[in-house]
Order: structure tokens, then sequence, then C-alpha cells
């Protein structure tokens, strides 16, 4: 590892790598060396993202993927071991925001496929390739602070990130004696088309959200609070994954700028 470069010679998976904080964490980390994989729906999206990582002199395998899909998550997982043979850190960044009603009213496949995609797929990426994981890899997990507190409507993505916030846990104990870590990072807001609800085919750059944001606080935030721009992000996300082994494990790294 160079300290130029601590990621060098390195390879990491981003789910949800092909736009907003997975892309800025994709190019953060080919910046510092690392060879990446990422996956998403989106083809024209992937193939922006990878030219970006190319032109960094890293490889990018970036493949089309539903995470709702079991088939689809499993058949990603073996096109990156397949490409690269091992693996250094992975990254479950993927998420919707999917139900955003009551229990009574909710449509139970949305629901359902809300809580697929938030905890099953991060659960099935992880299986599939932690065989492929090096001993003293990283993974970071992507929770919010809702995983913390019930709420009073959408429970699928509470519940889903609860789950996912014990996963976490469960995970870095089991893999102490690799000394592999396992941690959560909570963004908090941040511009990207999930926080500003907008239509992905017609969404705002985060620079033009950032914008907007500082004369309107979004979404009844609190006024101390600051939307973030993606590669703030990717900078503490580098930052977990470039710790030395016997780094922190099984705890979560907020950048919201109130208690979880």
């Amino acid at each position: 590892m160079s300290d130029q470069h601590p990621l060098l010679g390195k390879t990491a998976v981003i789910t949800g790598g092909a736009r907003g904080i997975g892309r800025s964490i994709a190019e953060r980390f080919a910046r510092e060396g690392a060879h990446i994989a990422i996956c998403a729906r989106t083809r024209k999206d992937l193939d922006s993202t990878a030219t970006a990582v190319e032109a960094l002199g890293r490889t990018c395998l970036a493949v089309e993927a539903d995470l709702a899909d079991h088939a689809s998550t499993k058949a990603f997982c073996e096109a990156v071991l397949e490409k690269f043979g091992n693996i250094d850190i992975l990254v479950n960044n993927a998420g919707v925001y999917l139900d955003k009603g009551k229990i009574a009213d909710s449509d139970p496949d949305i629901w359902i496929k809300n809580v697929t995609i938030n905890l099953h797929a991060p659960y099935l990426v992880t299986r599939y390739l932690l065989e492929g994981m090096n001993d003293g890899g990283k993974i970071v997990n992507f929770s919010t602070g809702k995983a913390l507190t019930p709420g009073n409507d959408a429970s699928s993505y509470h519940i889903a990130k609860a789950g996912l916030h014990m996963f976490t846990g469960c995970l870095a104990n089991e893999l102490w004696p690799r000394k592999i870590d396992v941690n959560n990072i909570v963004p908090g807001p941040t511009a990207t088309t999930t926080f500003s609800r907008e239509d992905p085919a017609h969404r705002s750059t985060p620079e033009a959200l950032l914008e907007k944001y500082k004369v309107e606080v979004p979404n009844g935030l609190p006024k101390w609070e600051r939307v973030k721009h993606p590669d703030e992000v990717a900078d503490l996300a580098l930052w977990l994954v470039s710790m030395p082994t016997g780094g922190p494990t099984g705890q979560t790294f907020s950048l919201a700028r109130r208690p979880l």
C-alpha cells in the first residue's frame, strides 16, 4: 500500500455504484488506486461511471443487475469473482425508498420489495462474495438514523435498515477471526436523486441540488442540518476502508448534524 494511494492494488465492489453516492465512492476509490466493480440497473449510468474510473487508469467491471432479484444478484457476484478472483472491499450502498405511507395503506409488493433491496440484497451480495474476500478486508454498509427509530410511516424502510444495522454487528462478530472489519455509514441528507425524490430520468446534478438547498431546507429538516455533496460521503468511506488492521468494527459513523 502506498501512502499516496492507500488502496493501490486493491479491488472494491460497490453496489448502486453508477450514480449518486455510489459513483462518488467508485471514483474516489479508483483515484486512490483501487480497481472497481459496480452494479446498477441502468446501462447508461454504468457506462458513464466505468469511463470515469478507467480514465483514472483502473479496471472497472460494470454489470447490469437487479438487486431485487436473487438470480441477478448472484450472477453479479459470480462475475466479480470471475473477473478479479478476490476482493478487498465491499460497499453495500444500493438502496431504495419506495414505501412512504402507513402500513394499513401499503402495497404488499412494494413493501416487500423495499425490504428486499435494502436488507436482503446486502445479505446476498455479502454472502456470495465472502469466500472471495481477502482476510483483513473491509465491508461498509449504508444505514440511516431511521434504523434506530420506529417512525410513523415508511415502515418497511425503517425495518429494513434496522435489520441491516443488526446485520453489520452480527457480521463484525463473525468475521473477527479473519480481521475483516464491518461498519455502517449514516450519510445524513445528501444531494442525490433518492433524497430529492426527483425522477431519475430528469434528475438534477448534486451541485444544482446543493444550490437549491442553500436557500430551502428540504423535507422539514432542522435548520442546523446540512445537505452534503456525495463526494463528502465518499471521503468518509475512504477513511474507513483505509484503516489499518485492528481498526473499528461493528460501529456506525454518521455525517448527520443531529443525534441518531
